[in-house]
């Protein structure tokens, strides 16, 4: 079978990919190796700004929405909070979020092919070859990599994986009754963020949603390879999950069960494009290493990597010059705000997070004007100097007694 364009992966980013291809007419085919409706290993957050890029995503994908949070030090003696009026992120359930996404883009005229894995790709003069696990073999005049962080794509097309730059999780989803959280989070639905837990390098993390909870810790890794040296993680969660329920910060009711594990990209790979490839979503590296967002960076690059093959198409060039400009693209509109969040939280697990937590629980401005800059369509250069004066203020304030 031939196609113009092939998208390896139905998460996020390969669904937005495959329904704004079909809609311009493209002759799509979107692959997962995975039988849908399945789970997917995540908090399951949403930004406002990924409901306002793409409007055509139904309120019942949506499980709850928040109207705000905390961010705690590590000795829990520090607390930021920001409660607004109006939604600041969403909830989601992963698995009816993705299968509602993978419908849209069949809606929208895409072929859909679950339980296939993708085993080789091979670039030739005229098109992709790509060979499937049941033996059938494709042939593409483009192929979008949208298959997670150990992207087959992304390895056979020689654009490399994320080794020195991952990072391991571990939570659950536990299902709660929703007075029960309305008692602990309130109607609001209020997340909570909990900085360097027990010395860990990373973030835990507490999102209610309508009849769940999302519960997990993350830790920064500096190589795969320290994947085996730091075996302890689960025990780290029991702690903080006994912890939480002490504190009375969630319900005592919950007991653990079986854990899911994940493993993240904390940064871009160098290069998102190749002859006749593009890759988006975890298979590029693109997510907010600071606030665990993936979706909205995963549903634009999606959005990108259409426009650019849907251009290539129309004009009869997938060479790797013409491909280059969705990395342009995909910089242009969220590159910096990640290389942004990625130094804001290295000085946070670096230095003393009790220090940087206490600012923010004295300046409620400052932490809105940081959510500000995360929730919004606006560009990053709209508040990142207000962002840093207003901390420096708040600094030399503190640090003079005023």
């Amino acid at each position: 079978m031939i196609y113009d364009v092939v998208v390896v992966g139905a998460g996020p980013a390969g669904s937005t990919a495959a329904k704004f291809l079909a809609d311009q007419g493209v002759k799509t085919l979107l692959i997962d190796k995975h039988m849908y409706p399945r789970d997917k290993p995540c908090g399951g957050v949403l930004s406002v700004r990924t409901l306002q890029r793409f409007p055509y995503i139904a309120d019942d994908l949506i499980d709850a929405y928040s109207l705000g949070g905390s961010i705690s030090s590590s000795s829990l003696r520090y607390m930021a909070k920001l409660q607004k009026e109006i939604p600041i992120a969403a909830f989601v359930i992963r698995k009816d979020f993705d299968y509602g996404l993978v419908k849209y883009a069949v809606q929208s005229g895409a072929t859909f092919k679950d339980g296939t894995t993708v085993v080789d790709i091979q670039t030739k003069k005229d098109a992709i070859q790509i060979n499937l696990n049941d033996g059938e073999v494709l042939s593409s005049r483009l192929v979008i990599g949208a298959d997670g962080i150990w992207s087959v794509v992304a390895k056979n097309s020689g654009l490399g994986q994320h080794y020195p730059h991952i990072g391991r999780c571990l939570f659950q989803e536990y299902s709660v009754e929703s007075s029960l959280l309305d008692q602990y989070f309130t109607e609001n639905r209020f997340f909570q963020f909990y900085l360097k837990f027990m010395g860990i390098n990373g973030i835990g993390w507490v999102f209610p949603k309508k009849n769940s909870v999302n519960i997990g810790i993350g830790e920064i890794q500096p190589s795969a390879l320290s994947l085996k040296k730091k075996p302890h993680l689960k025990d780290v969660y029991t702690k903080y999950l006994a912890i939480l329920k002490e504190k009375k910060l969630i319900p005592s009711t919950i007991k653990i069960g079986a854990m899911q594990g994940g493993v993240l990209p904390l940064h871009p790979l160098e290069k998102t494009f190749a002859d006749r490839i593009v890759l988006c979503g975890d298979a590029a590296g693109l997510m907010n290493p600071l606030t665990g967002d993936g979706i909205h960076y995963a549903m634009s690059s999606g959005m990108f990597a259409a426009e650019v093959c849907t251009e290539a198409l129309e004009a009869d060039d997938t060479s790797v010059a013409f491909l280059s400009k969705y990395q342009r693209f995909w910089k242009d509109d969220f590159g910096e705000e990640i290389a942004l969040c990625r130094f804001l939280l290295k000085r946070l697990l670096k230095h003393d997070d009790e220090k940087y937590v206490k600012l923010l629980s004295k300046d409620p401005q400052l932490v809105d004007m940081f959510l500000s800059m995360m929730n919004t369509q606006l560009r990053i250069h709209d508040y990142k100097w207000k962002l840093i004066k207003r901390f420096i203020y708040i600094y030399m304030k503190d640090l003079f007694g005023l």
